[in-house]
């Protein structure tokens, strides 16, 4: 994601929606298939809803985000590989952050 975009924790319910109905449309036009796009797949797993739960006021570093959670080395990775292929987070760098995707399910599981 573009570092100049805004902050999608500041977007509205609705604007998070448009944003991953776009995303879906862009992956079909582009594959024929939205595949993994925003899976509930991703989100089944505590642990993946955990990371996207610690990243709900700002971004982290990756090892921010495995003090936080409690799991390390190759299974952080798993699932932030994950996540990030599912289009609920994305990495740059060290640093990961959630897309509004990720603000939806946050938003979602407070209301739940």
């Amino acid at each position: 994601m573009d570092s100049t975009r805004r902050d999608p924790r500041e977007m509205t319910d609705e604007e998070t929606m448009r944003w991953m109905q776009e995303l879906v449309n862009k992956l079909v036009e582009g594959k024929g298939s939205a595949g993994g796009a925003c899976s509930l797949e991703a989100i089944k797993n505590p642990v993946r809803r955990n990371i996207l739960n610690v990243l709900e006021e700002k971004a982290l570093e990756i090892n921010e985000i495995s003090e936080r959670v409690g799991v390390t080395g190759p299974a952080l990775s798993y699932h932030l590989n994950f996540l990030n292929s599912s289009y609920f987070i994305q990495i740059e760098g060290n640093r990961v952050d959630l897309t509004p995707g990720g603000v939806s399910v946050v938003r979602s599981n407070k209301r739940t």
